[in-house]
Parts: C-alpha cells; sequence; structure tokens
C-alpha cells in the first residue's frame, strides 16, 4: 500500500471516529448536535430530527464511514463505501455550498469595512460539513484509483456525454441568473440583488469553462500563455480533485433547491429557464463526477500507452 493509500485510508478512518465521537459526547452530555442545530445556519436535513435520533444517526454513519476505511478489499467493500458515502452525503445540507460560494465575495466585503457576514463562519457545524466533504472527496477519489489499477474504464462517448452535461447544466443555470439580474420580464427574483446573481452566473460560467478543461488538450498540459508551466502535463490531482468537490458541493445545496420548486416556493419566479436548470442540479453533481473520473481513466491510458 503506497503512502497516499495509507494517508487517504487514515484520514477517512479518523474522520468517521471524529463523528462517532461528536454524537457521543453529545448524546451524554445532551448538547445540541452541531449537525442538527437549528440555530445555526450551517445546520444539515437533521434537524427534522429529535436530538437523540440526530446523534443516533451521526454516530451510525461515522461507523460506516470508518467500517469503508478498515475494509478496502472483498465483497463488503463496495456496499460499505456505497452507504458510507450516501450516508455522509445525507450529512451535508445547503450552508455548505454557500459558505464556499460567497466566500470570495464576503472576503471583498470585509476589506471594504464590513466584517460582519463572515462571523457566520465561526461555526463548528461548518467544520465539521467542510471536513465531511473532505471524506466524500477523498472516499471518491480512492475508489476511481483503486478502478485505475485494477484496469477500468469508460467509454470515450459516455465520458465526454457525461462532460457536457456537466458543462451544459451550470451554462443554463448561469444565463437565467443573468436573466433574473437584468429583470427580464417573469424572472424577477424577490429578496435577491443583482450584483449576487450576477456572481454567481460568473461562478457558474467559470465552473463550465473548467469542466471544459477535462475533454480539452489544456486540460492535459498546460497551455502556452503560462509561463513556466507551458507545455507541462497537468498534475490529474489538480483537475480531478477540484471537481469532485465542487460535485459534492452541489449535490449538498441541490435537495433545499429542488424541495424549494417542487413546493412552488414564491421567491423562486415559476418559469422554466428557472426553475429548469436547479432541478438539474442533482444530474449536473453526478455528471461532474462521472466526468472526472472519464479524465482520470483516459489520462492513464495516455500515460501507459506513453509507456509502450
Amino acid at each position: 500500500m503506497t503512502e497516499q493509500r495509507k494517508f487517504a485510508r487514515g484520514f477517512v478512518l479518523v474522520g468517521g471516529a471524529l463523528l462517532v465521537l461528536v454524537a457521543s459526547v453529545c448524546a451524554v452530555t445532551g448538547a445540541v448536535s452541531p449537525m442538527a442545530d437549528p440555530a445555526d445556519f450551517f445546520d444539515s436535513a437533521l434537524t427534522l430530527l429529535p436530538q437523540p435520533a440526530a446523534n443516533l444517526v451521526v454516530a451510525v454513519i461515522g461507523a460506516v464511514t470508518g467500517a469503508a476505511a478498515l475494509v478496502s478489499s472483498g465483497r463488503a467493500a463496495v456496499p460499505l463505501r456505497t452507504a458510507a458515502i450516501v450516508g455522509l452525503l445525507v450529512l451535508l445540507g445547503p450552508g455548505v455550498l454557500a459558505a464556499v460560494g460567497y466566500l470570495p465575495f464576503l472576503l471583498i466585503s470585509a476589506l471594504a469595512g464590513d466584517p460582519d457576514p463572515l462571523r457566520k463562519y465561526l461555526s463548528v457545524a461548518l467544520v465539521l460539513q467542510l471536513v465531511v466533504v473532505a471524506l466524500v472527496v477523498t472516499m471518491l477519489w480512492t475508489w476511481i484509483e483503486q478502478a485505475v489499477r485494477g484496469g477500468g474504464a469508460v467509454s470515450p462517448g459516455r465520458g465526454r456525454l457525461w462532460t457536457w452535461i456537466a458543462i451544459g447544466v451550470p451554462l443554463a443555470y448561469a444565463a437565467s441568473r443573468v436573466l433574473m439580474a437584468i429583470g427580464f420580464p417573469g424572472l424577477s427574483m424577490e429578496n435577491s440583488s443583482a450584483a449576487g446573481g450576477l456572481g454567481l452566473a460568473v461562478a457558474a460560467a467559470g465552473g463550465a469553462v473548467l469542466t471544459w478543461g477535462l475533454i480539452r488538450p489544456w486540460g492535459e498540459r498546460f497551455p502556452r500563455w503560462m509561463v513556466g508551466l507551458a507545455g507541462r502535463p497537468v498534475p490529474v490531482r489538480m483537475a480531478v480533485l477540484p471537481a469532485l468537490f465542487v460535485a459534492v458541493l452541489v449535490m449538498a445545496g441541490s435537495r433545499l433547491l429542488v424541495l424549494q420548486v417542487l413546493a412552488d416556493n414564491p421567491g423562486i419566479p415559476n418559469h422554466p429557464l428557472v426553475w429548469l436548470p436547479i432541478v438539474l442540479w442533482p444530474l449536473w453533481s453526478v455528471a461532474l463526477a462521472a466526468a472526472a473520473m472519464h479524465y482520470r481513466f483516459r489520462r492513464a491510458r495516455s500515460a501507459v500507452e506513453v509507456v509502450r
């Protein structure tokens, strides 16, 4: 086992143990679980459960995650990994996506003299959710690497299809945000600033461009205009890990947004150009993870061909 695999396995094991520890301490002391605190902006779906039930869920998910780290092969490995990843995703709320997405704008605001919004980031729940995101990314990366070592592959055509889906959905979302920001008839959104909407549009469009790099030559070798790096191979982790990170964040944020659309939230315009890109967020998450996996397999295949 390589040092990197040992580190990943140890991180997942420690992360699972941390979740069990947090749930146990809350259960014994009667403290409100940071994963189910309705007073915290970064709470998760567990706030719908009584505290004892929430603690039990967190402990079980932590135990399954630890077990998945220990059982790396055999028949039980795949079911354990799948259960751990699904369970960890349950622990994530939409706040973690908002925290990452709005952080650049809040930092600029703080530098301009308004640091108050950043105080929300002093949250135990946010720290735990970021740990959960890192656990999911690590498990997905380990799973992909194991598939690569086992000679796994993805159909080139299917991989490109997933990539184009992962490009198209955020572009559609960006377009809808631009239309809302400029006050397009029928698409105005209550309690939404034009600057915030345009910021989200820019972020989504930027993500789509970076995703495009997963199937472009400049996604494998740095382009000529990058002085000092031109022509050098792009480190595989530099492309795959951020894609998996965003895929997990999108899945975390998609649940609330989709539920708001299905519940006919009055704050979201009832127009296909607005609700359709939101409903497609879960597909965006899955497609982006699949696109990252396809990229990893293609780079592994290219490396073998070079050796030959």
